[in-house]
């Protein structure tokens, strides 16, 4: 507390230490002298007449409210206080009462500084916990209410500043108001006092606060009851959170669209289904009432105009002559991007004016292809976000139009091969059956050279009718995508072999039931026709089908012609791939077979009839799957 130590500035007379402090330490400090001076004038007075043994206790009036205001400095001014007074009755206290005055204002002396020290200490302990208070109340990220229950409701006692902040008022202006004025939605309100009530604490209760201009402050609220009917209610500002929540609302509700959008591309069998599926999601995503597309034609593809929505709106702007419903027109027919945001303000209902529109162009690798296109009466702003959204939708969009496009000129085109392919075949067949006919009489009418060069004709012939059937093979196996199915294998065997009565093949045995198609029989018919190819009519065939497993059968197709090289052993199914330069075959054969199999789920590969020597023949083995 001390005594000043420099006079103050020149005209005031009062120290500058003096006047830096609060207003409410100086009229602490001034109560404080006041008192001190009025004790020691009483005891010095009660010294002179001789009733010293009372007046000294005047001295613990100051040293306690010393002490309690000033816990630091309270046990020093006790001390000097204390020096103070028994030096005064030593200088003028009588001698008949001097021994005893003496022992009494000793006495006094330590008492005062004992008291000093309790009342510092206790002081001390509540000014810091005081001060915590304050450091948590006035400095506290929420907003801090105390309130009371009165008879007019919740009054509010006292408030800090980040409260003060959130209803846009001051502190001490919001004391002993109702809590009704800032906290304006009764039924929370209320729902709360009761939680209160029945709980004794709530914690994480949503609602808002009202500032005094106006408007509303989304807050979640704890309280807790405190004695004497208060309640302490703590408000923290939730608006980031829900500004965030709301951001991330809308960045799913975008996502949700892109993969809805996405998912319409790829699952659609049409244009027409993907571009209505696309707009009306584009539409919800954006609250609009009205959408279309507009697709520009191409060489193989007319042109397309889809509407979906309120079509009045439509018709009112392609009847308005404003610069803002002309611009969207002009965007559709340019197919260019345009966000209008609209003027602020809602067009009544059933007006044909514009409030906002945007205009989405459809574009892929190949260009662009038209554009999509959305109104509605109603003001909207386009966040940047939003705008690439959509950007990236038109982008899909297009991209898969294309690819639908692209799917059924494909088709088209298969089509037409296909059925230039059955004509080709068809007639060619017929020719060569003509062919073969005359070719059987000229063999009948001529001899020697002249026969042996009908043959070879015939021969010819007989290559091309077998490029024409490998032919049709393939086109089955790559057309047919039907299910497997039960076949009888030791059937199809002598089916085939049956089909080839001037070959020697040998077959004993039983095959089981396999899993395959109709196709099967294409395996041993182009494996029989490889080795009397290249073996000639007298080569020696043998057919084999053994269990492999519980589920499999290992079936072998072997004959004793010229056999093939083990270098073209891994290549011999390749396609156009042949065992030799002699011959006729175009490499087709071999890998039909090898198709069929895998297609069965089976593998096929080539060995030696005689192992080490290829020149002894081959084996063609395969596996295929058990019918259940």
């Amino acid at each position: 507390m001390g005594s000043p130590a420099s006079p103050g500035s020149a005209g005031t007379g009062i120290p500058a230490e003096f006047r830096n402090l609060s207003q409410k330490v100086r009229i602490q400090l001034s109560i404080v002298i006041v008192i001190t001076i009025g004790a020691l004038i009483a005891s010095l007075a009660g010294i002179l007449n001789g009733i010293s043994l009372i007046t000294p206790l005047l001295l613990f009036i100051p040293i306690a409210l010393a002490a309690y205001w000033f816990p630091r400095q309270g046990v020093i001014f006790a001390v000097i206080l204390g020096v103070l007074e028994v030096g005064l009755v030593f200088l003028y206290d009588t001698r008949e009462l001097a021994i005893l005055t003496f022992a009494v204002t000793t006495a006094s002396f330590y008492v005062l500084v004992a008291i000093a020290v309790v009342i510092s200490s206790l002081s001390g302990g509540l000014k810091e916990r005081e001060s915590r208070y304050h450091g948590i109340f006035d400095y506290s990220e929420t907003g801090i209410f105390l309130v009371r229950n009165g008879d007019h409701g919740l009054q509010i006692m006292e408030v800090n500043k980040r409260g003060a902040d959130m209803v846009k008022d001051d502190p001490d202006a919001l004391v002993g108001t109702s809590l009704s004025q800032v906290w304006k939605e009764n039924t929370p309100r209320e729902e709360f006092l009761e939680r209160i009530k029945a709980e004794r604490s709530v914690s994480g209760f949503e609602s808002a606060l009202n500032p005094v201009e106006g408007g509303s402050i989304p807050v979640l609220v704890s309280g807790a009851r405190l004695p004497g009917s208060q309640i302490v209610l703590t408000f923290t500002d939730i608006s980031r959170r829900k500004e965030y929540e709301e951001q991330f609302r809308i960045s799913n509700l975008q996502l949700s669209t892109i993969n809805q959008v996405i998912g319409s591309t790829s699952g659609a069998n049409s244009v027409h289904d993907l571009t209505q599926s696309a707009l009306g999601k584009i539409a919800e995503l954006l609250g609009f009432e009205f959408c279309g597309c507009r697709l520009a034609g191409t060489e193989t593809h007319g042109s397309e105009v889809l509407h979906q929505g309120d079509d009045a709106l439509f018709r009112g702007i392609t009847g308005d002559s404003s610069m803002a419903a002309q611009e969207w027109l002009d965007a559709i027919d340019r197919q260019v991007s345009i966000y209008y945001p609209g003027n602020g303000q809602v067009t009544p209902d059933g007006s044909p004016t514009l409030g906002a529109g945007a205009v989405i162009p459809l574009v892929s690798d190949v260009g662009p292809l038209g554009a999509m296109y959305f109104a509605t009466r109603q003001p909207h702003t386009f966040t940047p976000d939003e705008m690439d959204v959509l950007e990236s939708l038109g982008k899909e969009v297009g991209t898969a139009i294309t690819k639908i496009r692209l799917s059924e000129d494909l088709r088209i085109a298969n089509q037409r091969a296909n059925l230039y392919l059955d004509i080709l075949m068809h007639d060619i067949n017929n020719a060569n059956l003509a062919s073969l006919w005359y070719g059987d009489l000229l063999t009948e009418m001529l001899t020697g050279e002249s026969r042996d060069i009908a043959r070879k004709m015939i021969e010819g012939i007989q290559k091309s009718r077998e490029v024409i059937r490998n032919l049709e093979t393939i086109r089955k196996i790559y057309e047919r995508r039907e299910n497997l199915k039960s076949i009888d294998l030791d059937r199809i065997i002598r089916a085939e072999i049956a089909h080839c009565p001037d070959a020697r093949i040998r077959y004993e045995g039983k095959a089981p039931m396999v899993l395959a198609d109709d196709l099967a029989g294409e395996i041993f018919t182009n494996l029989f026709g490889n080795s009397l190819k290249f073996g000639g009519r007298e080569v020696q065939m043998e057919v084999g089908v053994n269990d492999r497993g519980d589920d499999e059968v290992l079936v072998s197709v072997s004959d004793h012609g010229p056999g093939i090289p083990d270098e073209l052993k891994e290549v011999i199914f390749n396609r156009f791939q042949t065992s030799t330069s002699k011959g006729s075959g175009k490499g087709l054969g071999l890998y039909i077979v090898k198709t069929l199999v895998e297609r069965y789920g089976g593998k096929i590969w080539l060995e030696d009839t005689v192992f080490g020597d290829h020149h002894a023949g081959c084996s063609f083995k395969f596996t295929l799957k058990k019918a259940v």
